[in-house]
């Protein structure tokens, strides 16, 4: 039997797959995971149950799927500023600018993510595994130990002082997200990236 994979052009096939994701980014993004359904991402995307599960196994993987490739370009901008030959200082701001953009960009996608997946409310306990809330729990320490990574080179240049980095890092990916997730962000997020780096950095007393 000639299966879907099998009769469609390579680009067709493409095309399809992404207009999944596109709608599954949609309905996830205005209805949460545990609310959002398959078979809404299916009507909107115009496709066939079918379809969808040649591509995805479940809603699961089809989430962790929108999560992943969204995720990929801009982990590859945070890995680009911590290989340049800028000041580690220079590289924090950057980083801080880099995470403003992507999470105003994917803000509501992302507040699912991290409360609803990643454990901040009962429900994402109750419908994940253990090893699925891994794969989320993995993708979010390494996003912030971008910040580690930079801070770590910071104190070992003699720019920082002495302190407990890992958790310094968690406290300045927390500002950036609770900023974009209470709209607080200004309209240039250059001057916003700047505002958090001068006072991270180097606090608010006179």
């Amino acid at each position: 039997m000639t299966t879907y994979r099998e009769a469609g052009s390579a680009d067709e096939l493409r095309n399809k797959r992404q207009q999944i994701l596109e709608a599954a980014y949609i309905v996830f993004s205005r209805k949460g995971y545990h609310r959002a359904t398959v078979d809404e991402i299916i009507a909107l995307a115009d496709t066939g149950k079918g379809t969808v599960y040649n591509y995805f196994n479940n809603k699961e993987q089809l989430f962790y799927t929108l999560i992943h490739e969204i995720s990929e370009p801009f982990e590859a901008n945070l890995q680009q500023v911590i290989k340049s030959e800028d000041l580690p200082l220079a590289k924090i701001k950057r980083l801080i600018r880099l995470f403003l953009v992507f999470y105003v960009r994917h803000a509501d996608l992302w507040r699912v993510m991290m409360h609803e997946v990643r454990g901040f409310g009962s429900e994402s306990y109750s419908n994940f595994k253990e090893g699925q809330r891994e794969k989320y729990a993995a993708r979010f320490t390494e996003t912030i130990g971008t910040f580690q990574t930079v801070l770590q080179e910071a104190a070992a240049n003699g720019d920082i002082k002495s302190c407990e980095i890992s958790k310094i890092a968690f406290g300045l990916y927390s500002v950036i997200v609770t900023l974009v997730f209470q709209k607080l962000v200004d309209e240039s997020i250059d001057e916003t990236a700047d505002k958090i780096a001068d006072i991270f950095l180097y606090g608010i007393a006179k």
